[in-house]
């Protein structure tokens, strides 16, 4: 007892307080991350627009039932997946549908695991999400067979770079937003303004994220991966308002080896498609990526025929 009177004691009391608060808000931010609170928005008014959307369920890939808004495209065209940013849903992914689909392209609009309409409760920001990602593929396969292109935001990047290398089939990657790895998304959204701290627990973080999903947020890495993606077209897409994002970005074209035919670089937009594009911009950024699909998915089309 008069240990814990005394100035050290007094000293190694307070110290074990203040750990015992940092992981109790740590384990509270690592659950507020990955456990996302459903986004509800009003169906857009498809009939009124003269646009054909058809509502379709299907399973993950390891058996999740997953919802999604499908826009069959002209005869004979590709098909364009669209994934959405954690804490979102298929729904902010409408205005760049609609873009697509005035080209012609058949385009897929799904809500991630514990998003939207879909089964789950929890998000591992884009590790275990690949497995939805592949289960879109395998349900647009049986729509209309062939080279596919893929759309990601943020989670919705991730996960599109961890299903590509295992899917050739995805051959044209738009990824705004790509983060190296779960365990980066994860610490700026814990610790949004303190920079030491995501340096220094980051150990504290894995653990947490560990308890919840079994596996640590660096097991399956974007930046280890992307580079595996040779023989595709990769337009990465970063954030001017993200000096850290766009940088780590840089760093992961860097790795993409020199391709013949085949695209992989990096455009700097001014803000992430569901964060301050609007009007003029956001009309920019949705002719940018309709550009790309259609530049990438329909040049090989027509070179495919033509041999």
């Amino acid at each position: 007892m008069r240990f814990w009177r005394s100035r050290l004691g007094i000293l190694v009391l307070l110290c074990v307080v203040a750990m015992a608060a940092l992981a109790a808000w740590t384990l509270f931010g690592v659950h507020r991350a990955t456990f996302p609170v459903r986004q509800v928005q009003p169906i857009p008014d498809f009939e009124s627009m003269r646009i054909r959307v058809v509502e379709v369920e299907f399973p993950s890939a390891d058996g999740i039932a997953l919802s999604g808004w499908w826009m069959p495209g002209n005869d004979g065209m590709p098909s364009i997946l669209l994934c959405h940013d954690r804490h979102s849903n298929k729904r902010s992914m409408v205005n760049l549908a609609i873009a697509l689909r005035a080209e012609g392209f058949a385009v897929l609009m799904f809500d991630f695991r514990g998003h939207g309409d879909s089964a789950g409760n929890r998000s591992s920001l884009g590790v275990w999400e690949k497995w939805d990602v592949i289960g879109a593929l395998d349900w647009l396969a049986q729509q209309s067979p062939g080279r596919f292109g893929v759309f990601g935001a943020g989670m919705g990047a991730h996960a599109a770079v961890l299903a590509g290398v295992e899917r050739p089939e995805l051959q044209v990657l738009v990824l705004d937003g790509l983060y190296p790895d779960a365990a980066y998304s994860l610490a700026r959204d814990v610790y949004p303004t303190l920079t030491w701290a995501r340096r220094g627990l980051g150990p504290l973080t894995h653990a947490a994220f560990f308890i919840f999903h079994g596996t640590s947020p660096r097991s399956h890495r974007a930046a280890d991966i992307v580079g595996k993606l040779t023989g595709r077209d990769l337009l990465l897409l970063a954030p001017a308002s993200d000096s850290a994002l766009m940088d780590e970005m840089r760093k992961m074209v860097q790795r993409i080896p020199d391709q013949v035919d085949a695209d992989g670089n990096l455009v700097v937009v001014p803000a992430t498609l569901g964060e301050g594009l609007y009007g003029e911009q956001l009309g920019r950024y949705h002719e940018r990526v309709v550009g790309f699909f259609t530049t990438r998915l329909l040049q090989a089309k027509v070179a495919s025929a033509g041999g």
